[in-house]
């Protein structure tokens, strides 16, 4: 094989770490499958914090240092410029430009890493680091160009920005909606806290979910941008597209999920009977949702390209970067695909029709209980093949 980089997994929106809940595993069958890259790990990012803060958390981890995440950032946010320490802890200390890793991110977590890329760009903490510190960025059912959803759940159309009027009954909807969707086995309201210490909140050991939220209701960090829900807005992929870039020495692949039918007279998008049931309404929103005017100034924005999804983002934001800033597209892939047809520094994508949000991860799909394993399989031996 041509390459041993580490992969780096990176959960979603109220994603977990390894052990965080018990057996439940967020990357199911991910860690079972056999892989000839030796090194995989699992980070644990904030549940509901920005894709900033996110990146921050995560080179921590992997490089074993004190979360910073930055002066200015910090200074601008108003939260604290330091979090959780992991000094001795890291992934890998020797992480560098000669030791590139893998990263991989779901849902929230694709914008997580393109953003830590970027970061390692800039070199924002001082290391000397460049975006050669990662080898590949592969995003899974990832929110590359925000979703339509988020409007359902109370972000205004015209700034992306949640209201305080109702924000702590939106949150507790979407934790609601979470719960139900992974069976009741992710029971959000028994997770401590939600990682939000740098804002000053820390969860109470008998502090209820709701009291919980209803005091962070209260603080700028929801109504403003350095928060999850505005990251996976249009208009905080809109920004940040604009300056994350898509780096020459890097390979970009996107896993499309998707699980809807297109209804022939109108057009309209539909969950399919086999979809996970509570993400039913979400998908149907997602389907039919038409704007009066264009939340991102997209020349030919047009709603009806936003509405085929696998439940919780569209497929059009999925497959790559494509509202604002220069990403260049190599095309499609299957699992067929041979390896020297993979260029650095343009996006790939590939198709995992029958799929929804969560199929590709927590859960397997009822019907095809094998092809998470199958998914993951084909993953690891195509990074494995990538050139040095």
């Amino acid at each position: 094989m041509a390459n041993q980089h580490p992969i780096v997994f990176v959960h979603g929106l109220f994603g977990f770490g390894p052990d965080e809940l018990g057996t439940l595993k967020y990357w199911g069958k991910a860690f079972e499958v056999a892989s000839p890259i030796e090194k995989r790990f699992e980070a644990s990012v904030g549940p509901v914090s920005s894709a900033h803060d996110r990146a921050c958390e995560l080179v921590a981890q992997i490089k074993g240092t004190l979360v910073d995440y930055g002066e200015v950032h910090a200074r601008e946010a108003g939260h604290e410029r330091y979090g959780d320490d992991y000094t001795g802890r890291g992934f890998m200390p020797e992480w560098d430009q000669q030791h590139p890793v893998h990263l991989v991110g779901h849902s929230l977590g694709s914008p997580t890493i393109r953003c830590l890329q970027h970061l390692l760009a800039q070199d924002h903490w001082g290391w000397g680091s460049n975006h050669r510190w990662v080898h590949s960025i592969n995003t899974l059912s990832g929110v590359s160009n925000g979703t339509s959803l988020v409007f359902h759940f109370g972000a205004d159309e015209k700034t992306g920005l949640m209201s305080r009027e109702g924000i702590c009954a939106t949150i507790l909807q979407v934790v609601q909606l979470y719960t139900a969707a992974t069976g009741g086995r992710v029971k959000l309201d028994d997770i401590y806290d939600f990682d939000l210490d740098h804002w000053g909140y820390k969860r109470d050991r008998n502090e209820t979910l709701s009291d919980y939220l209803e005091r962070v209701s209260e603080s700028r960090f929801l109504l403003e941008k350095d928060n999850a829900a505005y990251s996976l807005t249009m208009q905080g992929a809109f920004e940040n597209n604009a300056v994350w870039r898509t780096y020459p020495d890097t390979y970009y692949f996107s896993y499309v999920t998707e699980k809807t039918w297109k209804e022939p007279i109108r057009g309209k998008y539909f969950p399919t009977p086999t979809m996970n049931p509570f993400m039913a309404l979400p998908s149907a929103y997602i389907g039919q949702k038409e704007f009066d005017n264009p939340p991102i100034p997209v020349e030919g924005f047009q709603s009806s390209d936003w509405w085929e999804n696998d439940g919780l983002v569209p497929t059009y934001s999925q497959m790559y970067p494509r509202v604002s800033g220069d990403h260049a597209v190599a095309g499609e892939f299957d699992d067929a695909s041979p390896v020297d047809l993979f260029r650095p520094g343009a996006w790939y994508y590939n198709w995992q029709r029958g799929m929804d949000h969560l199929d590709i991860c927590l859960i397997p799909p009822l019907l095809e209980p094998g092809r998470q394993e199958e998914f993951y399989r084909n993953l690891f031996v195509r990074l494995a093949a990538l050139p040095v």
